[in-house]
């Protein structure tokens, strides 16, 4: 039997956004009455909701989105790692070692469920105080030459860290990072596949995503 799970946050105009970033602003743009269609115009920013993140991101040199390899956002081999933190606390490597009875594997993706997106009501503690990586958990997922490295929180690193570490380390090794994902507690198993869907959006640094998750 097979259970598919929809890990993405909706997209509206009032959402929880990163701090800068412009509100989501849908523009009716034609209507049925008077077009006989109907279609809207969208104003958000590449890093809205559930989306990911290339590496040009953080490195001018980097992949952008549409030079990722497609078959990266197709993930066999996630790897779910219930790991509960708190405000602003780092999942270590000493956490993942723990975790990762069953190895990490080159190309896996590796997906961490902190508990932190039942705190998404919360608006200001959700976006502020998120966990995250430390800086030798990224750098252990670096060493296991990991697809990508996926999170339930606004970010991949931990509220506090205004110096983007975990973004910095991952990203610099060409590790696609998945953020703002949600309802992975309703997967049982260790292992699922993991469907990253971003827009082909030419020389962006991410895309929001729809983010698919399938248990066997």
């Amino acid at each position: 039997d097979m259970k598919i799970v929809d890990l993405t946050l909706e997209i509206t105009s009032d959402m929880i956004i990163f701090p800068g970033y412009p509100l989501p602003t849908f523009i009716k743009w034609s209507k049925f009455d008077t077009q006989g269609y109907i279609s809207e115009v969208m104003f958000l920013g590449t890093h809205t909701g559930t989306h990911i993140d290339a590496p040009f991101h953080f490195n001018p040199n980097g992949q952008t989105i549409d030079q990722v390899e497609v078959n990266r956002y197709i993930c066999n081999n996630a790897i779910l790692m219930k790991i509960q933190k708190n405000s602003n606390e780092t999942i270590t490597s000493d956490d993942i070692i723990r975790n990762s009875e069953y190895g990490i594997r080159e190309k896996d993706t590796v997906v961490f469920s902190t508990g932190w997106e039942n705190q998404i009501k919360e608006k200001d503690n959700y976006i502020k105080n998120n966990p995250g990586l430390s800086k030798d958990a990224a750098e252990y997922l670096v060493e296991k030459k990991v697809n990508a490295v996926g999170i339930d929180c606004p970010s991949i690193d931990i509220g506090t860290d205004s110096g983007f570490i975990a973004h910095k380390t991952l990203l610099s090794n060409q590790i696609l990072v998945v953020e703002n994902l949600c309802n992975l507690y309703r997967f049982n198993n260790y292992k699922f596949m993991l469907l990253i869907t971003p827009l082909k959006l030419t020389g962006t640094s991410g895309s929001p995503i729809r983010a698919i998750g399938i248990e066997e």
